[in-house]
């Protein structure tokens, strides 16, 4: 009986481990064939998407800007550039509230993205940014974004949530990984439907930290470049997009656990 134990509680393991993986729901990683305008930006997804989300047809964007504003860039990336067309700032949102997915399951929203390139003339100090908002195309430091990132074109990053910073601002490198994890409070359950919200944060190997939040109700998503006057023009660069479930570890996966380690201790 004891030899059949230890395999029997390795399979138990790894069989809730594998029913407390997440769901992806969107996956894009913008390798369109490259495009200079935004009216064709929403051209072909089908070939860039994967995810639940995209099982009878892919997830749209809404641009807001001129021609110039969202491309697919050479580098197989989204390019999102300031809009000279008074809207105040190029962006590119995606057709759809998160929250709605998460609310359904119950579970953790995590989004993540590599962030590549910021650029800006003439001022080093300007940003781009993307934020979770409660609607489309909102500036990050809108009093109803839940929560948002900028970078700077000198190296510095920085969160926000409800108009105000959070955290300390930090530095980030080309290619970094950004995740953001919105849950309920105490990393438990759905951010968006009633039971508190918080929010924790990654820019590359740095824990930026986690955060309780306003109630957030909505999850649309959005990168944009902010238009800092006539003379003076930013871009951002984004790759591998990523919009998963996450849900919090199974009381019975963690009772599995200790079940493997008290038999490993008597069989010593």
């Amino acid at each position: 009986m004891k030899q059949q134990t230890l395999p029997s509680l390795l399979a138990f393991v790894a069989l809730t481990s594998s029913m407390n993986a997440a769901t992806l729901l969107l996956s894009d990683n913008f390798n369109d064939n490259p495009n200079n305008n935004s009216w064709s930006f929403n051209d072909n997804l089908s070939s860039t998407q994967a995810g639940t989300l995209t099982t009878l047809a892919p997830v749209t964007y809404s641009v807001q800007g001129n021609a110039w504003t969202a491309q697919h860039s050479n580098g197989n990336r989204l390019l999102v550039a300031t809009s000279n067309d008074g809207n105040g700032n190029g962006s590119v949102s995606l057709n759809n509230n998160f929250a709605t997915q998460a609310n359904a399951a119950n579970q953790a929203l995590q989004i993540s993205f590599n962030l590549h390139e910021v650029g800006a003339y003439p001022s080093t100090d300007r940003w781009v940014q993307f934020n979770v908002g409660n609607s489309q195309h909102l500036d990050v430091g809108n009093g109803t974004v839940g929560v948002g990132v900028l970078f700077r074109v000198n190296g510095e990053a920085g969160a926000l949530s409800g108009g105000a910073g959070i955290g300390t601002p930090v530095t980030w490198a080309a290619d970094d990984l950004i995740t953001i994890t919105l849950s309920g409070t105490g990393g438990v359950g759905s951010a968006f439907n009633g039971n508190g919200s918080q929010a924790t944060i990654s820019i590359g190997a740095f824990n930026y930290g986690t955060f309780n939040l306003a109630q957030q109700s909505n999850a649309f998503l959005t990168f944009s470049a902010f238009n800092y006057g006539n003379d003076q023009f930013g871009l951002g660069t984004f790759d591998n997009l990523s919009v998963s479930l996450v849900p919090e570890p199974g009381i019975t996966l963690l009772g599995g656990l200790g079940m493997l380690a008290l038999l490993r201790r008597r069989r010593c």
